[in-house]
């Protein structure tokens, strides 16, 4: 991998650990009740006001497009064990599991073809930073309102 490439993995990589910290510190309610009862009153929850239900059909349709997508990417990148990003996104964190799938992406783009690099341009770049800061600037909030 390159210098450009290995910049992306650790990106994806502080992504991933900052999305798993903030959706793992907003289960403690539910951990207690089982996995089965557990998984009812989380769902259950998601339909409490217009926001949550707002939000969850929206990240519902956003993974049946990408997860469209990995399986797509991990047949054509040949990446062993690709599937497993199902069950992750499902049962720890769709945000969480994304950013590790990227990771694994890379490392199987830079396989094939050492020299292919995603490049956003610098608008792009400005844009995925800002989205990143208000995704943790949420994230912050939300972990702070659980202290």
């Amino acid at each position: 991998m390159n210098s450009k490439q290995t910049a992306l993995c650790v990106f994806y990589g502080l992504i991933a650990v900052a999305a798993l910290t903030g959706t793992a510190a907003q289960l403690k309610p539910y951990l207690s009740l089982g996995i089965v009862q557990g998984n009812v009153h989380f769902w259950q929850d998601t339909l409490v006001n217009a926001a949550s239900r707002f939000i969850t059909v929206d990240i519902m349709f956003v993974f049946a497009v990408v997860w469209r997508w990995m399986l797509t990417e991990g047949r054509r990148l040949k990446m062993g064990g690709y599937f497993w990003y199902l069950p992750a996104s499902l049962l720890i964190a769709f945000s969480a599991a994304l950013p590790v799938f990227m990771i694994h992406r890379e490392i199987a783009r830079s396989r094939l073809n050492p020299a292919e690099v995603d490049d956003t341009g610098a608008a792009g770049a400005l844009s995925v930073l800002l989205v990143t800061a208000v995704a943790l600037a949420y994230t912050w909030r939300a972990l702070a309102a659980i202290i």
